[in-house]
């Protein structure tokens, strides 16, 4: 019979065993590193403005695909891809009601959570606040985070890759300064 043990966390709370445990994870870690350093040459560049909850996520998803971590790392696209498009959302919706135009409550935009993305997209493709280019990787990217989800991916480190790219496309047409800037001579200029 074959068996899948992991005993590490069963061993007890002191330092002999904290200082083991490093140098197991330290074996591991150096183990995948050569790999992880060619890896960063796959990535696109970025340049974002910080503010909003998805850099973090952004940099957890490029994280994953540097560590080797195909999977998560196209789960985390789907949800940095879902986050960037709900968050066009919440900036570019307002409301007219019996107290004049306002953008809607942060609780209210919470109920637009549950709201499946895909449709959401195609409002802001349609309001031209998202380019076909990236309604199209944003519909791409759902359909492969969706894939892995459910745990039918066939070529990880391949479709993560792409799923990184997909996610780029959305980041280029959202957050991204190259959004309404280009760089000429070595300095920013808004394009026109």
């Amino acid at each position: 019979m074959s068996l899948f043990l992991d005993l590490l966390p069963n061993q007890p709370k002191d330092d002999s065993a904290r200082e083991d445990i490093k140098n197991i994870l330290k074996q591991r870690f150096e183990a995948g590193l050569a790999d992880s350093v060619e890896r960063i040459w796959d990535l696109p560049p970025i340049a974002v403005n910080p503010e909003g909850e998805y850099l973090a996520l952004l940099q957890e998803a490029r994280q994953l695909y540097l560590m080797g971590s195909f999977y998560s790392c196209v789960a985390m696209c789907g949800i940095v891809g879902e986050r960037l498009i709900k968050d066009v959302f919440r900036a570019s919706v307002m409301i007219r009601n019996s107290t004049g135009i306002q953008q809607p409550s942060s609780l209210s935009f919470d109920q637009i959570e549950r709201v499946e993305v895909r449709g959401i997209t195609q409002f802001l493709k349609e309001c031209m606040l998202l380019s076909e280019d990236a309604a199209k990787a944003a519909k791409d990217l759902g359909d492969l985070r969706n894939r892995y989800a459910h745990a039918r991916g066939k070529a990880e480190q391949t479709e993560a890759l792409n799923a990184i790219k997909l996610l780029h496309v959305i980041v280029e047409d959202t957050v991204s300064v190259f959004k309404r800037f280009t760089i000429k001579d070595g300095v920013f200029v808004p394009k026109s």
